[in-house]
Formats: structure tokens, sequence, C-alpha cells
């Protein structure tokens, strides 16, 4: 593996120890660096699309959404992940408060708690160390080992709660059979290999699922067709010790991501459908900070 590639992959692992997405709900979901035809100032064009996606209620909305008038949590949060130390310049003091009344509401559910959290401490509002409780009982509701069944949402709950608490006790994952011939089985081994630093027995995990690994290269040669396995699959590739991918690979896939870099309203985020006409995701533009090349935030970053 060439150099530069090792690069972009350390300073992937820095920005997300523990990011992946769904990645979230999606991907089970953080900039690696890009191609020459990227700009470096990648980062300016990404606050002024999410500047464009700040509903009235100062959430950031998703264009991905049916309803694009008032933004979401998850929204916000998925902004907050994308942007880094970049967020607070997108954000305003509506935007705290309307998240500081979700995490005061007590019907709000305890991932959208986490995700609320989250984004207020990367608004840089000093007032997200008032809601310890909501990290303590996040930390409560970790299991102590994971299988298949529990997976999506042992990933959904880390993903989130380690922005805040780093040092979360981290759950061991059960070895499960995944035919990459099965969606749900290849999709979950997926997922398990993009978030294997959120296992104790991480390093037994990226080397796990070895027809899954084998069947990686051809996972990534191409977006068309795909949906969403063939991002989970971009987002497994650096985590996928027997998948046989090298930095050639990487460079490829990056090239081809690009061809769905870019809507007509917002030209820095990612679309899924090769239609250019069709709508960009910030749910896939959130989990593609994962992906070596993916994006280039140069000396903003």
């Amino acid at each position: 593996m060439g150099t530069g590639i090792r690069r972009r992959i350390s300073r992937c692992t820095r920005l997300i120890k523990g990011t992946s997405l769904i990645a979230l709900a999606l991907i089970g979901l953080t900039a690696c660096g890009a191609g020459p035809v990227v700009p470096t100032n990648d980062v300016s064009a990404i606050k002024e699309d999410l500047m464009k996606l700040q509903g009235t209620n100062g959430l950031i909305m998703r264009p991905e959404s049916s309803t694009l008038a008032k933004g979401s949590v998850h929204g916000t949060y998925l902004a907050a992940r994308l942007l880094d130390t970049s967020f607070p310049a997108v954000v305003s003091e509506r935007t705290r408060d309307e998240l500081e009344r979700v995490l005061k509401a007590p019907e709000t559910d305890q991932i959208t708690q986490l995700k609320a959290l989250v984004a207020l401490k990367r608004s840089g509002s000093p007032s997200w160390g008032n809601y310890g409780s909501i990290i303590e009982q996040g930390r409560a509701a970790l299991p102590a080992t994971v299988t298949f069944a529990k997976l999506s949402g042992y990933i959904e709950l880390v993903d989130v709660l380690v922005q805040l608490e780093p040092n979360a006790r981290l759950a061991r994952l059960e070895a499960f059979d995944a035919d990459p011939g099965v969606e749900d089985l290849l999709s979950g081994a997926l997922m398990a290999l993009s978030n294997s630093m959120y296992f104790s027995n991480k390093e037994e995990v990226r080397s796990m699922f070895p027809a899954v690994q084998s069947a990686l290269p051809q996972l990534i040669d191409s977006s068309k067709g795909k949906g969403l396995n063939y991002f989970r699959a971009l987002t497994a590739m650096t985590s996928a010790s027997r998948s046989g991918l090298g930095s050639n690979d990487f460079d490829k896939a990056a090239e081809e991501l690009r061809t769905l870099k870019g809507c007509k309203e917002f030209p820095s985020l990612y679309r899924m459908e090769a239609d250019k006409a069709s709508p960009c995701s910030l749910s896939i533009s959130a989990a593609m900070i994962a992906v070596p090349g993916a994006y280039d935030f140069g000396e903003n970053k």
C-alpha cells in the first residue's frame, strides 16, 4: 500500500475514531483526502451547501427528506459529523436553542437525545456539559456482546455515543455466517467491517466474513445498480484485512464515487443514483467521510 493512501487512511481513522456514520441508519454510519480534481477548499463548498439546508427552526434539513421546511436533529447531527470542527460556521443561536429544547423534552428518545447532544457539543456551546445523565444512560444501554440480530441497533448507539464518551465500553461481536448473495447478511457483514473499531475484538472482526471480503473488489468496482451495498462496501474497504484491496483499488473506487458527487442545488454533496437529476443525500455524504478519496478538506480542516 502506497504512502499516500496510508496517510489518508491514518487521517480518516483519527477523524472518525468511531465514525462510520450508519452508518447511521443507512450504512452502519467521517475526510480522508481525494484526487487532484477535487478542490482543496472543499470544506467551504460544504459549508455553503449546508447553510442552504438550515430550516426555519435552525436545524439542518436533509435534501433527501420529503419535508423541506424544518430541519431535524438527525440532519443536524449528520452535518456536525460531516464538518467536524468547522460545524460552528453553519449554526446559529436558534440552532443551539432548538437542540437544547429537544434535549429537555421528556418525549425525546435516547438516540435523538445523543445526536442532539453531539451536535450541541460540536456547535461550540459549553452547555452540552449539562447533560451528563444522557451520556450515562447511553453507556448503560451498551451490551456486552452483539449478535447479528442486535448489530444494527448497537452500531447506531455506539456510533453516536463515542462522539461524547470516547472511552465507552465496547461490545464483543459474535461471528455469524455471511453469504454475499443474501442481502441482509451481506449488509450486516459490511456494517460490521465498516465499524470494526467499535468492537472489543476489532482485530478479529477485520478478518471475519471471508466470502464477503472476497466480493469487495467487485462490489466497489462500479456504483451502477448496486444500491446501498455499494456505499456500505466503500466504507468497509479499509477495515477488511482479507479483501486483497490495495491503493490502486482505493483510487479507482474514489474516481467512481466522484461521479456521484453533486446535484443541482448542492454541488458538494453525494447522491445515491447515477442520474444527475436525482437528489443529493446528506446521509450518504456524511457516511462517505470514511472513504479515502471522497473528500479533500485541504488547509481548512
